[in-house]
């Protein structure tokens, strides 16, 4: 979902980026062929106020909540003319942790954080070091790189409880109609919860999803889908 963001990922490391240097941005151009990205359910307490929150499958059984930008034609459609995100739109944590993501080897288990060596906030000389004159994290470095590892931990905690949500047999398949430009677009391969599904569950079932704080974030998707673009 976040390939289209990066362009030249690499696995950080202090000898080969020593001499690196990030910064603040506004400018969000990067992700501007974005049109959705995982999110975490905490994340989707605030993003229901102005994003789409949907569910999306990455492979048999296992499905990330989400958030959508726009469609494959839209492309991200929360930019202004200049870059900058809209105002009052939220900006997913993923987004914000550009340019660092975390990679997975191919054994599937372990994780690194890698960062995109073509960012353009990493081409000018301003900003703080990553690391200090003896290869360790400086100080904002350790920040920047806790905050990408609880962006990533968070979104697998949610992955976790989109299990047990869909063993209950409520997702369902749907096809989102977005509008820009008074023109329609479809957004499909995404999914929702099923309202009457949820609703016919026997009364333990949600019981348990009330008592493990689970509803409120299939309450978060339900009332995220009001939202328009």
């Amino acid at each position: 979902m976040l390939t289209e963001i990066y362009i030249k990922p690499e696995i950080l490391d202090a000898q080969n980026h020593k001499n690196l240097k990030i910064r603040p941005y506004n400018d969000y151009s990067f992700s501007k062929d974005a049109y959705i990205v995982p999110i975490s359910f905490d994340e989707a307490l605030v993003a229901m106020k102005s994003l789409l929150v949907v569910f999306i499958q990455e492979s048999a059984g296992e499905y990330t909540p989400a958030v959508i930008l726009g469609n494959n034609e839209t492309k991200n459609m929360l930019l202004d003319s200049d870059g900058t995100w809209k105002n009052e739109k939220y900006i997913p944590a993923t987004i914000r942790s550009y340019p660092f993501g975390l990679g997975i080897a191919n054994n599937s288990v372990e994780k690194f954080i890698t960062v995109d060596t073509e960012a353009d906030i990493l081409k000018e000389p301003l900003g703080y070091n990553m690391f200090d004159d003896g290869l360790e994290l400086s100080e904002k470095g350790k920040q920047a790189l806790t905050f990408v590892h609880t962006v990533y931990s968070n979104i697998d905690k949610s992955k976790d409880i989109t299990k047990h949500i869909n063993s209950l047999g409520i997702l369902k398949p749907a096809t989102l109609t977005i509008v820009k430009d008074d023109k329609k677009y479809n957004l499909s391969n995404i999914f929702i919860v099923d309202e009457d599904e949820l609703y016919k569950l026997e009364s333990k079932k949600l019981k348990k999803l009330t008592t493990l704080g689970y509803m409120k974030y299939i309450y978060a998707h339900i009332f995220s889908m009001n939202n328009k673009y």
